[in-house]
C-alpha cells in the first residue's frame, strides 16, 4: 500500500524531471491508450513507437525492435502491452526485456499506474483480479473509523466560530433556513439525510426534478457562491461523519434520483455504495465537479482506484491534495 500511494504521489505532482519514453506492444487496438498519453499523460509519458508482432509479414524485426541495445538506444523505460492476443506475443522477448532492466506493463496495469485511476471502459478487466489492491486487514475498517472520529472532531472545534458566523451571515444575505437537509445515498445503498450550510435560494428545485449545479447557476446566493468556492458549506457534513453516515474520504455521496439514473447508464458505477462516501476523495481532488454522465463516468474511474487501494498514505495525500484545491478554489460551482 505503501508503494502504491508514493506512485499516487509522484503521478499526482508530477515529481519526475524527465517524461519516461515507452513503446506499445500490441495486437489490437491501440486508440484509447493513444489518448490517454496524448490528452493525460504527456507531461510524464513520452511514445516512442507501437510495435506490432507480425508486420508486413516480417517476422525478424520484432527481435530487433524489441532488443536491449534498440531499447536502450532510444531510451526507452518500458513497454506496454495493448489490448489483443496476448497468446501471439513473445513471452521470451519480453522477459528478456524484463531481465535487463526494462518495465514491462499490460494496459490495465499502465494505465492504473500512470493516470491513477481505473479504465473502467477497457475490455480488460483483470485490475478486477490483479494481485494489487483490495487487500484490507481487519483493522483498516477501525483505523478509518477512528480516524474520522478525530479528524471530525478536531475540526467541528477548530472552525466552530467561523460556522456561527457564517450561519449569522446567511441570514443577512438570504433569509430562510441556515442549513440545506438532503436525502443522499450511503454505504450499500442507504438513505442518508446529509447536512451543509443553504448556498442557494429557498425552493431552488421547487416545481421540477433534481438538477446537477453549473458553471454560473442562477439559484446559488452571493454568499453561497463564496461558501461553495471555499468548501465552507460542506463544514456541517463533520456531523454527518461523527454519526457515521459518511467518512471524511470517499466518493461524492449521491442524490438518489441521480445514483438510479447514473447506475443505469454506467457500467460499475453501485460499486461506489462499497464504502462510506466522503466530504473529500480521489475523485473529487483529481477531476471536475460533475455536472453530466460523461463528467461522472470519469470521476468513477477515480472512485474505483481508492476502492481498490484505500490505505493511510493514500488518505493522506488526499488530504494534502484537498487543501491545494481549497486553497486555489478548484472545481467548485
Amino acid at each position: 500500500m505503501l508503494s502504491i500511494a508514493q506512485s499516487s504521489f509522484a503521478s499526482a505532482f508530477l515529481l519526475r524531471a524527465r517524461a519516461r519514453r515507452v513503446v506499445i506492444l500490441s495486437s489490437g487496438e491501440t486508440e484509447p491508450l493513444l489518448t490517454l498519453i496524448s490528452e493525460n499523460l504527456s507531461r510524464r509519458i513520452e511514445l516512442v513507437r507501437v510495435i506490432r508482432p507480425v508486420e508486413n509479414g516480417r517476422e525478424g524485426h520484432l527481435s530487433a525492435a524489441l532488443s536491449p541495445e534498440a531499447l536502450r538506444r532510444d531510451r526507452v523505460w518500458g513497454i506496454v502491452v495493448a489490448n489483443g492476443n496476448h497468446h501471439s506475443l513473445p513471452a521470451g522477448l519480453l522477459l528478456e526485456c524484463r531481465l535487463n532492466g526494462f518495465q514491462v506493463f499490460d494496459e490495465s496495469s499502465f494505465w492504473e499506474k500512470e493516470s491513477a485511476s481505473i479504465d473502467i471502459d477497457g475490455r480488460d478487466r483483470r485490475w478486477l483480479f490483479s494481485s494489487n489492491g483490495f487487500q484490507y486487514g481487519w483493522l483498516e475498517p477501525i483505523r478509518k473509523r477512528l480516524s474520522d472520529i478525530i479528524l471530525a472532531t478536531a475540526m467541528l472545534l477548530l472552525t466552530f466560530p467561523l460556522m456561527l458566523m457564517i450561519a449569522v451571515l446567511i441570514k443577512l444575505d438570504s433569509g430562510g433556513r441556515v442549513m440545506y437537509r438532503q436525502e443522499r445515498v450511503g454505504l450499500r445503498g442507504r438513505i442518508f439525510t446529509i447536512y451543509k450550510f443553504r448556498s442557494m435560494h429557498e425552493n431552488a428545485e421547487a416545481g421540477g426534478l433534481p438538477q446537477w449545479a453549473r458553471v454560473g447557476d442562477p439559484r446559488i446566493t452571493r454568499l453561497g457562491r463564496f461558501i461553495r468556492y471555499t468548501r465552507i458549506d460542506e463544514l456541517p457534513q463533520l456531523l454527518n461523519v461523527l454519526r457515521g453516515d459518511m467518512s471524511i474520504i470517499g466518493p461524492r455521496p449521491e442524490r438518489p434520483y441521480f445514483v438510479e439514473k447514473l447506475a443505469a447508464a454506467i457500467p460499475l458505477y453501485s460499486l461506489r455504495l462499497s464504502v462510506k462516501p466522503g466530504i473529500t476523495g480521489w475523485a473529487q481532488v483529481n477531476a471536475s465537479y460533475e455536472g453530466s454522465i460523461e463528467d461522472t463516468r470519469v470521476k468513477l474511474r477515480y472512485d474505483l482506484y481508492y476502492i481498490k487501494y484505500r490505505s493511510f498514505m493514500l488518505d493522506l495525500l488526499i488530504l494534502l491534495r484537498t487543501l491545494r484545491v481549497i486553497i486555489f478554489q478548484e472545481g467548485a460551482r
